[in-house]
């Protein structure tokens, strides 16, 4: 791995847009946390999970070469994917044994234990990752054969670790917001670079385990499902308060930010076509036959037409797109159709 390489993971909480918001919203809510008194200490309890499995996020994910997802509700749950939680308590318990070692041993076995600590800890992360079990991320066995695979450059985490560790604790010196995103930046940093380092080594598909909290296929389109049926509520919201076009605009806009436009331009329609007043679904077709002529799919474009003509034979294409559309009828050989549609 190259020293860019490197310097690239350390940075990547700061160039990725996804994990710049979340890194921005994760230090807001722990600042108001020990900001806010008693409500803060409510906040803490509730971002204290999204913290440590959003760094189990951003390990899985570099280490498959993959963009992290951004921040969710379910980030903030005490009991889904408890595994992802196992690296605080681990964390807890070195940061115990470092302490009560320097108290009690001197320094000199202190800095022993902060060298078997800065080793074991991204070890045991990165073991985690690969096989989301907690026993298996404490097992010396797995740990021995991950240092192993990536001696060559893994030496890299536990020294960026103490580096982190001291520099955190120098920050406290700062003003307190500017410290905890300081100390924020280091954590997501440091499970980045753990993540980049075993990266090549390709030790995530060494193992048949599905992405790390990744969603299902059901609840992927669960999820869409419910996200399609609020865009079309908020749009007929418009539509019955006489903004046709604001309704539309919405609609269509959400379209073409959406995977598969296609098939929501197809979702939308029929959903309209349900509505008590099936005219906004004749006018929304007709913004739907314009995008599919766009895009060359043109007998798509002439079934949705014929579908529109059922509901009402006035029903006329944009201006625009009538030569296009009657072009399209007679090369498919629906002539009767084409000499309706030239009469008006």
């Amino acid at each position: 791995m190259r020293p860019t390489d490197v310097l690239k993971a350390i940075a990547y909480p700061l160039t990725e847009p996804a994990v710049v918001m979340t890194l921005i919203m994760l230090w807001l809510l722990v600042s108001f946390a020990i900001w806010g008194g008693a409500m803060g200490l409510f906040v803490l309890i509730l971002v204290i999970p999204a913290v440590f499995r959003y760094q189990m996020i951003i390990l899985g994910a570099r280490a498959r070469g993959v963009t992290p997802s951004t921040l969710d509700a379910d980030f903030f749950d005490w009991f889904g994917n408890a595994w992802t939680l196992f690296p605080a308590p681990v964390a807890v318990l070195l940061i115990w044994g470092v302490i009560s070692t320097a108290a009690n041993l001197g320094t000199a076995w202190a800095a022993l234990a902060v060298i078997l600590a800065s080793v074991f800890f991204p070890a045991s992360i990165a073991v985690l990752a690969i096989t989301r079990s907690p026993l298996q991320s404490l097992n010396p066995i797995a740990l021995g054969q991950l240092l192993r695979r990536c001696a060559a450059t893994f030496w890299i985490a536990p020294v960026f670790l103490v580096l982190s560790a001291w520099l955190s604790l120098q920050a406290e010196a700062l003003p307190m917001m500017v410290a905890i995103l300081l100390q924020m930046f280091l954590l997501f940093a440091f499970f980045s670079l753990t993540g980049s380092l075993i990266e090549p080594f390709g030790l995530m598909a060494d193992v048949n385990i599905p992405d790390a909290l990744e969603p299902a296929q059901d609840e992927i389109d669960a999820n869409v499902e419910k996200e399609r049926t609020a865009v079309l509520n908020h749009a007929f919201g418009f539509i019955s308060r006489g903004n046709r076009a604001g309704g539309f605009k919405h609609v269509t806009e959400w379209t073409a930010a959406s995977p598969d436009p296609r098939v929501a331009w197809a979702w939308f329609f029929e959903r309209m076509l349900a509505w008590e007043n099936q005219e906004h679904a004749l006018f929304f077709a007709q913004l739907y036959i314009h995008d599919m002529l766009g895009h060359a799919e043109n007998i798509p474009a002439l079934k949705v037409l014929m579908r529109c003509h059922l509901v009402s034979e006035r029903f006329r294409p944009l201006s625009e797109d009538l030569p296009a559309i009657i072009e399209v009828a007679q090369a498919s050989g629906n002539m009767e159709l084409a000499a309706v549609l030239k009469r008006n």
